[in-house]
């Protein structure tokens, strides 16, 4: 898996063996700058890592509507997103563990995200990202 993609004048962060063009973002952007990505990129990949630890990002499991997340102070510029987005919520770098969500609804009200999402552990997401083996519909992963 190669990092930074030339593509014409932009780059995307990854290439992922399925073919699709990974941006990698660990800051908040405007909405021109997510919209001008997304020419260049078939998914996101946010490092909501701080967000999580510091409780401004909930993830949690409903009876009746599955996973579901609150996230305060989110990236306003992200409402524009047409193309799928991952919120890294736990990846430790050294230890390879982690865990990530994939966005399957989201609105933006003010500074904050409600949504919902398929959980997957960072093992899933490696294997999806080099290998190109397929992510489960729902993976354990406690929150």
């Amino acid at each position: 898996m190669a990092t930074e993609i030339p593509l014409g004048n932009r780059r995307a962060d990854c290439m992922l063996r399925c073919g699709k063009r990974a941006e990698i973002q660990a800051h908040p952007l405007a909405p021109v700058e997510v919209t001008g990505r997304e020419a260049h990129a078939d998914l996101w990949i946010l490092d909501c890592r701080a967000a999580y630890t510091h409780d401004r990002l909930l993830v949690w499991d409903d009876p009746d509507f599955g996973t579901l997340f609150r996230w305060d102070r989110a990236w306003q510029g992200f409402a524009v997103a047409k193309r799928p987005a991952f919120l890294n919520t736990e990846l430790d770098i050294s230890t390879g563990r982690g865990s990530f969500l994939e966005v399957t609804s989201w609105i933006f009200d003010g500074y904050r995200a409600l949504g919902s999402g398929r959980p997957h552990t960072a093992a899933a997401m490696r294997s999806w990202m080099r290998y190109d083996i397929a992510l489960a519909s729902r993976l354990e992963v406690t929150w």
